[in-house]
């Protein structure tokens, strides 16, 4: 029998649809596969989304605990006297959530409530509870219907002082509340969540709580409810959505019954989009090679392309004058010809942008200079009309020392091009004068804060009257004193910085303040929005200098280095 007569172009598609046949089985057996691995991620998925929603509600109900054993606790819940009802009526009122609080005696009998409602304070709402809490400490009730709306009932035993249990503290935690946390749960589209008690009552459910809340849950989950197991199922919920539920009875934890459910639907669609992807991609792919076969694609593509890719290679490697030099009307050779005019540009700009560097560098050089021109100038007119006027060398060396740090940090401003300077810079700048051989003794620490030049500036020169007057009568003036300087960000974006001396003389409270600490106060104000406090301890004297957020560059991070400021600071800022 002869073999039909088969077209080149019939040879090649019989041939790609052969190599496609174990492509094809591949496909299918990775779809079965995929699929029971997603839904088996989707069970587990929900079981865990049920276990947190358990132990959310688990954190809320030890909250609330806590906050009754310390109701129970209070001086006047334990005196009952007068003042009880209207502390726990306040305690209410801060606590929205919790809508009833009610101390009763053993028989259950009301002895001070935040309600006066007949309906809320009978031992008949309680008895279950006060009943458990004979034998344990706190105790998940049921639910109940207050005058104040649903609510889910807790108790917990109250003592004398001997530990004898005296009564009981019984709040309800209010059924809305419960409602908005599991409505705030990210959730989705479909999803639902239950939270019922022991007795299977709905407490809340998404969706559609109204429909719910109060009612009883289906038989057919009361196994469930009442099992000592968690586990999964994937069930028709009463609201005709098809879901894969992970549940945590009530016999587990302190006594609600949880469960979480993800939409079929939705948990699967990835799966269905994967396996729609897959069909298309290997369609085109199969057309793909099919075409490419046929055309000899590669023979008039890879050269092309190879071309372009050495080219941007070579010219990335540092090759400048690397072009593909491909012209002409064929779409690689336009996009040939794009790339060499891209290149030329940036080569362009790459030499614009040194230029520009170099010409700013020299501009930064030659006012850098002629400022230092300047003060130099100012010092020696200053020299020069005071050489006979009377004045104290000291205070001229004080007013020659500002110069100089006046111009230290203009040098630091014009050194990176910027109009701002870190306030550690800062710092180094203005203490550096005073290391001598003792640069140990300066501690400074804290994170990375910008300043407006300006600010920087003033910064500098109130730091270089501390460091003035601690080399005169502080710290710096014996061979022991040590200087910390710390500062951080407040919540209210703040700049907190503190200076700190220890192991000098000891510290005498000024008469009144001198040219210094006014210098700094006003400076401060003026340039930082700056408020300035001195505390003249005996050990030595503490600055602490609170600025204003405008003094920063922009918002930075809240926090500190190593050191800490002051509390009572932190919390004044």
């Amino acid at each position: 029998m002869r073999a039909p007569s088969l077209s080149l172009s019939q040879r090649l598609l019989l041939l790609t649809a052969v190599a496609l046949l174990p492509a094809l089985a591949i496909l299918g057996f990775n779809e079965f596969a995929l699929r029971k691995a997603r839904e088996a991620e989707v069970h587990d998925y929900a079981l865990r989304l049920s276990e947190l929603a358990a132990l959310e509600m688990e954190r809320i109900l030890t909250g609330a605990a806590a906050l009754m054993v310390a109701v129970a606790n209070a001086p006047v819940v334990q005196d009952v006297d007068s003042g009880c009802e209207v502390y726990l009526t306040r305690l209410g009122n801060l606590l929205p959530q919790v809508t009833l609080i009610n101390i009763t005696d053993l028989d259950g009998n009301s002895i001070c409530a935040n309600s006066d409602a007949a309906e809320d304070l009978a031992p008949a709402l309680s008895q279950t509870v006060r009943t458990a809490l004979h034998a344990e400490f706190f105790r998940v009730g049921e639910y109940v219907e207050t005058s104040r709306g649903p609510g889910l009932l807790l108790g917990t035993q109250r003592t004398d002082a001997d530990g004898t249990i005296n009564g009981a503290v019984l709040a309800t935690i209010g059924l809305d509340y419960l409602g908005k946390l599991i409505k705030e749960r990210p959730a989705l589209s479909g999803s639902a969540m239950t939270i019922a008690d022991r007795n299977g009552v709905y407490l809340a459910r998404e969706p559609q709580p109204e429909n719910y809340v109060g009612t009883q849950i289906a038989d057919s989950f009361m196994p469930r409810l009442l099992g000592e197991n968690s586990g999964t199922l994937q069930v028709l919920s009463a609201d005709g959505t098809e879901r894969i539920i992970g549940y945590q009875p009530a016999t587990k934890g302190l006594g609600l019954y949880v469960s979480a459910g993800l939409p079929v639907a939705d948990s699967m669609a990835p799966i269905n989009e994967a396996t729609l992807r897959g069909v298309v991609l290997a369609v085109i792919g199969g057309l793909v090679a099919l075409l490419l076969a046929l055309s000899f694609g590669r023979q008039f593509i890879r050269r092309p392309v190879l071309r372009l890719l050495l080219t941007i290679r070579a010219w990335r490697s540092g090759d400048h004058a690397a072009r593909t030099g491909m012209v002409g009307k064929a779409e690689f050779h336009q996009v040939g010809e794009a790339i060499d005019a891209l290149l030329d540009e940036l080569t362009q700009r790459q030499i614009a942008q040194q230029e520009a560097e170099q010409h700013r560098d020299l501009l930064a050089r030659e006012l850098d200079h002629r400022i230092k021109n300047l003060l130099a100038t100012v010092q020696a007119v200053a020299r020069q009309s005071f050489r006979n006027s009377g004045i104290a060398e000291a205070s001229l060396q004080a007013f020659y020392g500002r110069l100089a740090v006046m111009a230290d940090a203009h040098k630091l401003l014009t050194a990176t091009h910027s109009e701002s300077a870190s306030v550690g810079a800062v710092v180094q700048t203005a203490i550096e004068p005073f290391f001598g051989r003792e640069q140990q003794r300066f501690a400074a620490s804290g994170p990375e804060v910008e300043l407006h030049a300006k600010a920087a500036l003033s910064l500098a020169m109130a730091l270089h009257e501390l460091c003035t007057n601690a080399s005169k009568y502080g710290a710096l003036s014996n061979e022991t004193g040590t200087v910390t300087i710390g500062w951080a960000l407040t919540e209210g974006h703040k700049l907190i910085l503190t200076w700190r001396e220890a192991g000098g003389p000891e510290v005498v409270v000024p008469a009144d303040k001198g040219f210094g600490s006014r210098m700094i106060e006003r400076a401060l104000a003026a340039d930082l929005g700056a408020t300035v406090a001195f505390d003249y301890a005996p050990g030595g004297l503490t600055c602490t200098i609170i600025a204003a957020e405008t003094a920063l560059v922009d918002r930075q991070d809240i926090g500190s280095g190593p050191f800490q400021p002051v509390r009572a600071v932190m919390e004044r800022g």
